[in-house]
């Protein structure tokens, strides 16, 4: 029952994995149609951006399976190189588009690949990065916001057991006052009576 089910699974599997190949395959053959198209009509824009759609497919294509980005690109490719000619002179100069013509051209498949994943691994470390400066920066506007709050509270703690300490000391001057006056009155009073 086991080994059916894991060849079932197994199974499934290429299935699923085929499918995903034929998906990928139907892309870029649709692709290639429609830059045939647009050169026989002479459609320079519509051939840059056909291509334009070609290089970000194959950069979604390369976070998500770089094997089915391999596929995707064999086959743009081996159009691009045979109708090289036709495109660099249709698209004239267009810079963006002549540049991904060459590379399609010139790179294999494999490098465009390596090249597109190593700079994704540069934007997610440069993303990483900046996540950490941020979270760098709220610590340390945090600590700077609490440093001051800490400090402003305990001025404010300072000036009132100042403004208590003097209000103290004149209350014992008031009262030490009133002692003295009503020592010197009792001190009067038990004179005039013979104390």
């Amino acid at each position: 029952m086991k080994k059916v089910f894991a060849i079932a699974v197994a199974a499934l599997s290429l299935t699923f994995a085929a499918c995903t190949d034929g998906a990928q395959n139907e892309e870029a053959n649709a692709l290639v149609e429609d830059l045939k198209a647009q050169l026989e009509s002479g459609d320079a824009s519509g051939v840059q951006g056909t291509l334009a759609t070609a290089q970000e497919k194959i950069a979604e294509l390369v976070a998500k399976d770089p094997e089915a980005a391999k596929t995707y690109v064999a086959k743009v490719q081996e159009f691009v190189k045979e109708n090289q000619e036709k495109i660099v002179a249709l698209v004239g100069d267009n810079a963006v588009a002549q540049g991904l013509v060459t590379t399609l051209v010139n790179t294999p498949a494999e490098t465009v690949i390596s090249t597109l994943t190593a700079g994704q691994s540069v934007i997610d470390n440069a993303q990483q990065a900046a996540e950490g400066l941020q979270d760098s920066l709220e610590s340390t506007v945090s600590d700077a916001i609490d440093q001051q709050v800490d400090e402003a509270q305990s001025a404010v703690e300072e000036k009132v057991n100042q403004t208590i300490d003097e209000a103290n000391q004149k209350a014992n001057e008031k009262i030490n006052e009133a002692a003295d006056k009503a020592n010197e009155k009792i001190n009067e009073a038990a004179k005039k009576l013979g104390f």
